[in-house]
């Protein structure tokens, strides 16, 4: 049997473009469903590529609508004054491997942050799963799915609502991967609740 016949919905290497679709709308509608049905072993090549891909359309239309978030942070520290004439004094081959240099920064940023965010989360399962997991794979897949969510954050204000949603997702993820019960896996999520949650009181006072 193929490897995902038995789960249509998970994102595959083999079709990225319509796999990605298909896993984006399953997770965001239907996650029970969803985290219930993939298996929570496999390897870590496919849910890497998916968050990635989120993160990838996230972080630079963020980046860009931040100064026209009403609720956003205002000044200079988001956003640097580029040098008046930077761009005209810098030559094309150094500008092209300024920016090569930037991507790469920024991939390997994204890959750590991750690794980082998912191996946190690990902990916290194993904090409190009372010794009865399905491992880190089962944790990295609930991790890198729930950033499904990420792709709605970058909207102006909307985007907090998406990431409190994407926090559900992944308490969502826990119970259907690991078979937590549902005051274990809130307990798993807490403290990312209580970051999310401190963030907006300090935005709105």
């Amino acid at each position: 049997m193929p490897k995902n016949a038995a789960n249509p919905g998970e994102f595959t290497l083999s079709s990225p473009v319509r796999s990605f679709v298909r896993t984006t709308v399953r997770v965001m509608a239907r996650p029970k469903s969803y985290f219930r049905s993939i298996d929570p072993r496999g390897g870590f090549a496919a849910p890497l590529v998916f968050a990635l891909v989120c993160s990838a359309v996230s972080a630079p239309l963020g980046a860009l609508l931040s100064p026209y978030d009403p609720l956003g942070p205002r000044g200079s520290a988001l956003a640097p004054e580029v040098p008046a004439g930077w761009l005209a004094e810098t030559s094309t081959a150094a500008g092209a491997l300024l920016v090569l240099f930037v991507a790469l920064v920024v991939l390997l940023l994204l890959l750590l942050g991750i690794y980082v965010g998912a191996g946190v989360c690990h902990l916290l399962v194993l904090l409190f799963a009372s010794g009865r997991h399905a491992g880190f794979n089962a944790t990295f897949k609930a991790y890198a799915y729930s950033s499904a969510a990420s792709l709605l954050s970058w909207v102006p204000v909307a985007g907090y609502a998406a990431s409190l949603y994407g926090i559900y997702l992944l308490f969502t993820g826990l119970r259907g991967l690991h078979g937590m019960p549902p005051t274990r896996a809130a307990l798993a999520v807490a403290p990312l609740v209580a970051l999310q949650l401190s963030s907006l009181i300090a935005i709105f006072s």
